[in-house]
């Protein structure tokens, strides 16, 4: 079974209907989608659950929101992260994002679908689509050290 939470803190009604429409169109129809508040523990019954965070400006200056994107890491969540379809130009996510994001993403169905289903993908991009730089996480590091060494 696939769920999609949907943090919804920060965000009004036409956000949220916004968001929505975006999983369905990305065929996550048949997953359950919720609405809530805080991000609290993983339902240990779900094989496939997304934390959806609509990155605008309200979400992205929200002190609570790191403590909701560490919080999702447990259990084996994704946190996707979606710049709204009418983001500035270039918009850059904060640290948080940076830190803990599955993937951070701009407002389209098929790059969704892809960060979605297909769990090896990442996808870092400012709101234009532009490449956000790599961030600088622990979990990068591990990763290339071990490039390092296999050279």
């Amino acid at each position: 079974m696939r769920r999609i939470t949907i943090l919804g803190r920060n965000l009004k009604d036409e956000d949220i209907d916004q968001i929505k429409r975006l999983a369905e169109d990305a065929g996550m129809t048949g997953a359950k989608i919720e609405v809530v508040d805080a991000v609290g523990e993983p339902d240990p019954d779900c094989e496939d659950e997304i934390v959806l965070i609509l990155a605008s400006p309200e979400t992205c200056v929200d002190p609570a929101l790191e403590t909701d994107l560490a919080t999702t890491q447990r259990g084996g969540r994704r946190a996707i992260c979606v710049w709204p379809h009418d983001a500035a130009p270039g918009a850059q996510p904060p640290d948080s994002m940076n830190k803990y994001a599955y993937s951070i993403i701009r407002f389209d169905t098929e790059r969704f679908r892809v960060v979605a289903t297909e769990e090896d993908q990442h996808c870092f991009e400012t709101s234009d689509g532009q490449p956000l730089p790599k961030p600088n996480t622990e979990r990068n590091l591990c990763v290339d050290e071990e490039k390092a060494k296999a050279l």
